[in-house]
């Protein structure tokens, strides 16, 4: 099997072969380069490359682990793990010391290849691996890294749908993501849309798209439809396994549902759809136990099972399978005490930074009315106004947590949608005046602030210490006395005041 780097790239690649188990090598083309990977029963075994610079002998140089008199005695044709093997054979390197150079060499095959977004791919099941390599290489950082690392455009590109959906997993543990990760990590908290996410990141839709991209490739995030190419490729191995939730008990009357009210379904739906927590999806408190939450589950089977509706209502159907699925999913978590910790842990993290939105500065004055409903529009839909109001709370939570990156980035948002908004050009300017380079226009944000409430001697107090930084030292005195003109109790105000004298 073949095709392009364009149409699948290195990574998905290897996130297809490990998902389907399967086994052979792998050949990458590009330009005047080649790469070939191994794999066994989905399990990446190794990874060498025809570039010079890529080779143990120039990675025992750098690490100046064998003398190059001693290099020379061998011959260069020998291969890389054969070089190694001789090397430890005539005690000039420690096994140790051979098997991280290893894989230090195997990353960076890796990380060159990762990066490719032309060229040409070729799988072959029958080709293995002659003898047994495994370097310790920890693939989830490396697709991770290597994401980061991509044209936004392309990463973005590989979102083709922006209604599929994006599901949180269990336990996503990784404590080298960058702010903005972290902070888009904690908003998918229940199966979301792309659309959605893109919609409340405060970051441009490629930015987004590309921190989006990074979290699934490294199975923090779980998307619903990875582009796939080995669909007619049977695994070397049964796949291990799974863990398989109970079944729900048999429905009662599988076709006739008229014991089940049309107002019931509908009820229940609705409370799916608007539902925040899994506990709020089965209807249940937070204390319940597990043996509670069996007995809600299997009522709920029970009711409304998508098999009793597959006749009787089935312009209902899609809607009963996606409700039923979140419920399944809600169980599965809940039932599972380990699960079901780590998902309680989630939501404390987000109650948080919803109690900091919360305690976001308010308006002093109405700045703009919420847009009217669209014409024949089933749902409510959200105004310019009422986005930049919640991009603007979400940014004053991550500027409360340090992620100065990530309100960097909801404050301008919040900022560019509603510019007679004096809080959103503030905060703006304010995390603008905490970098040298940005000082600038962090004045032109604060200034205009002032200028849209000159009563406010917050905004005045954040220029004025602009000032003081950039040693302009009459206007920083000048705004604070009109900061303590506005409030003569402003403490802040008056002890700058006394460092400027």
């Amino acid at each position: 099997m073949n095709g392009q780097l364009s149409e699948q790239p290195l990574a998905e690649l290897i996130r297809e072969i490990s998902a389907k188990s399967l086994g052979g090598r792998l050949r990458l083309e590009h330009e005047r380069m080649h790469v070939v990977a191994y794999f066994d029963q989905g399990k990446f075994l190794y990874a060498a490359a025809n570039v010079r610079t890529l080779r143990v002998r120039e990675y025992l140089k750098q690490a100046e682990a064998v003398s190059d008199h001693e290099l020379a005695q061998i011959n260069e044709r020998v291969s890389d793990t054969d070089l190694l093997k001789l090397l430890c054979a005539q005690k000039l390197l420690s096994t140790a010391m051979a098997e991280q150079i290893q894989t230090r060499l195997v990353a960076d095959v890796l990380r060159l290849a990762l990066l490719w977004t032309d060229g040409a791919w070729d799988f072959d099941v029958r080709s293995r691996l002659s003898e047994e390599l495994n370097p310790k290489i920890n693939l989830e950082a490396l697709l991770l890294e290597a994401a980061r690392r991509l044209p936004a455009k392309f990463a973005a590109s590989r979102f083709n749908n922006p209604a599929e959906l994006i599901t949180p997993v269990d336990d996503p543990l990784n404590n080298n993501l960058l702010p903005a990760e972290g902070f888009l990590l904690s908003r998918v908290d229940k199966p979301t849309t792309v659309r959605e996410i893109v919609a409340v990141s405060g970051l441009g839709h490629d930015e987004t798209l590309g921190y989006l991209y990074a979290l699934a490739l490294a199975s923090l995030l779980k998307r619903e439809s990875w582009p796939t190419v080995f669909q007619g490729t049977q695994a070397t191995r049964p796949p291990a396994p799974k863990k398989i939730a109970p079944p729900p008990p048999q429905p009662v009357e599988r076709e006739q549902s008229h014991d089940t009210d049309p107002q019931d379904v509908e009820n229940l739906l609705v409370r799916i759809k608007n539902a925040r927590t899994y506990y709020e999806v089965l209807g249940v408190a937070r204390e319940t136990s597990a043996a509670d939450l069996k007995t809600v589950y299997y009522q709920l089977a029970r009711h409304y099972h998508p098999d009793r509706f597959r006749k009787s209502a089935a312009e209902l159907l899609p809607r009963i399978e996606a409700a039923f699925a979140r419920i399944t999913q809600a169980y599965d978590t809940l039932r599972d005490d380990r699960l079901r910790a780590s998902y309680d842990a989630k939501l404390e993290v987000s109650k948080k930074v919803d109690q900091l939105a919360e305690a976001a500065p308010k308006a002093s004055a109405p700045v703009a009315e919420p847009e009217a409903v669209a014409e024949g529009a089933t749902e409510p839909v959200v105004s310019t106004a009422e986005r930049a109001a919640l991009q603007f709370k979400e940014g004053f939570a991550a500027l409360e947590m340090g992620q100065k990156k990530v309100a960097l980035g909801l404050f301008a948002s919040a900022a560019r949608a509603v510019p007679n908004d004096p809080r959103y050009r503030a905060y703006y300017g304010q995390v603008l005046a905490g970098n040298e380079a940005t000082r600038r226009a962090a004045e032109a944000e604060l200034s205009a602030a002032v200028k849209l409430d000159p009563k406010n001697a917050e905004y005045r107090m954040m220029l004025a210490e602009l000032y003081r930084d950039l040693g302009l030292k009459l206007r920083a005195k000048g705004e604070a006395e009109r900061a303590v003109a506005a409030d003569p109790n402003n403490r802040k105000a008056r002890e700058l005041l006394r460092a400027l004298k």
